[in-house]
This record gives C-alpha cells, structure tokens and sequence, in this order.
C-alpha cells in the first residue's frame, strides 16, 4: 500500500510547484450570517513595552472567528437530517454544548494527502462562471472529466470548479443573497460517492447550489460520511490546465469541532 502511494506521488508531481489554494483570511472576507466573523486586532505593539527593560519588544495578536469561515472543512457532524448525524446517530446524543461532539469532531479528521482532481465545470459553458442557482449534474461532471481527460479513483479529493472565486470580493453576490449560487445537484454527490472519493470541495460558499435544503450535503456527509470543503481557490490551477495533482490539507484538531480552517494546497 504505501509503496504504491509513493509511485503515485511520484508519477503526478514532476513540475515541483506548489499552489495555495485557500483565502487569505482578513475581516473583509465573505461570511454566513449563521457564523460568527473573522475578527483580528493586534493585541500589542512593539512601542507598548520592552522585555525588561531591554531594547527587545515583542508584537502579538489576536483574532475570533467561526469554524466555517473562510477556506474551511466540515466535519461529518456539521450536517443533519432528521436530527440523524453520521454514521446513523441522533445528534442530540451525541453532543453537548460545552465539548460539543463525542463523535466525528474535526480532530478525528486524518491529515489529508492524497491525489487531487480538478473538474473545471466552466470548460462546458464557454469557460465563464457558472449562472446563479445553477444545478451541476452528474452528467456535467462525467463530461468535464472527459474533456479533461483525467479518471476519478478511489480515494481521490474531487475539486468542483465554478468560477465563483472571482466574486470573493463581492459579498453579497458570493454568498448567494439575491439569485443564490451555483453547485452540485443531489444525483452529483450521489456519483461522486459511488467513486468512492476521499473528500471533495468547490469555490462556492455553500458547496450546494443555492437555495436549496443542502441535498449534496446530506448525501455525502450524513449518508456516505465524507467531507466538504468551501471557498476554495482553484482558478489559478483552471488558468494552468492543472486537473490532477497531490493535494494537502490538514484541519485544526479541534476538541468535537464541526469544522476547521483549513490551509489547502496542490503539488504538481
């Protein structure tokens, strides 16, 4: 096993470089009124006070913020459906305020590395964003991997290109407030799932199109119990013609979090 993943390694990266692949994250970010915002203040300058009495200062900082916001990933317990968290547990039963989930928390979430593909969904609409509210199909990301020509295996993390990240800077038209968002349909998640992907993220807010009551969400966390990242950036792998790559990423170990701000990266 671990000797094939090496020859897999070795075999996708060959240009040795590295591509960010999350947001900066600052209060002007984009965030869901359902989370608390990112805030930051520097806590001490280094004109308050000297180490004593020394020439030597020190400057610190400080920031607050949701889990969700930002490049981010959700643990399995951040969705329900009929009060049913995976893997087919009352979600009232399993957490508390204070400690929050005694199961699936973001900390049991393995560092992820693992061979990464990019479905660029835009190369079938002209190369432009998607359309508000716009549904991806199974049958969508099947072709887009076609005119790739790259194949989705098992254990891969699948990265849905929408062309949204060119509103990050417009917030309202980001998150989806007045004509929503675009994302995968229920029958998309079903077909990734049945590929048996490691994990799979968008350069959307919600990673489900908008609105909707989370049909992709639900089907791929609640029922097959694999994770979703958000606010991904991955026009500048789509402007590289790069749909296949290892990818990294490692959540914070989060005590019964529901997620975790994430610093994701492509080697290729």
């Amino acid at each position: 096993m671990a000797t094939a993943w090496l020859e897999d390694f070795r075999g996708i990266v060959s240009a040795g470089r590295i591509v960010e692949l999350g947001h900066v994250m600052n209060e002007d970010m984009p965030y869901s009124p359902n989370h608390p915002p990112f805030m930051f203040r520097l806590t001490k300058l280094h004109g308050d006070s000297r180490l004593g009495g020394s020439d030597v200062s020190a400057s610190s900082d400080m920031f607050t913020m949701g889990s969700h916001n930002g490049t981010h990933i959700d643990a399995l317990n951040h969705i329900a459906c009929c009060g049913v968290v995976f893997p087919e547990r009352q979600a009232e039963a399993v957490a508390d305020r204070r400690d929050g989930y005694r199961e699936h928390g973001i900390e049991t979430v393995a560092p992820i590395f693992c061979r990464g593909v990019l479905l660029d969904v835009t190369l079938l609409h002209g190369g432009e964003s998607l359309p508000p509210a716009h549904g991806i199909s199974s049958e969508e990301l099947a072709e887009t991997a076609r005119r790739e020509a790259v194949e989705i295996r098992a254990g891969d993390a699948v990265l849905i290109r929408s062309g949204w990240e060119r509103y990050w800077g417009d917030h309202r038209r980001y998150v989806g407030v007045f004509d929503g968002g675009p994302g995968p349909v229920r029958e998309a998640a079903v077909w990734l799932g049945e590929q048996g992907i490691r994990v799979t993220g968008s350069d959307t807010f919600a990673y489900d199109r908008r609105p909707s009551d989370m049909p992709a969400h639900v089907e791929l966390m609640v029922r097959r119990g694999i994770n979703i990242i958000e606010n991904l950036r991955l026009d500048e792998l789509a402007k590289e013609g790069v749909y296949e790559f290892m990818f990294c990423a490692l959540p914070l170990r989060i005590q019964g979090g529901t997620g975790s701000p994430i610093r994701p990266i492509a080697l290729f």
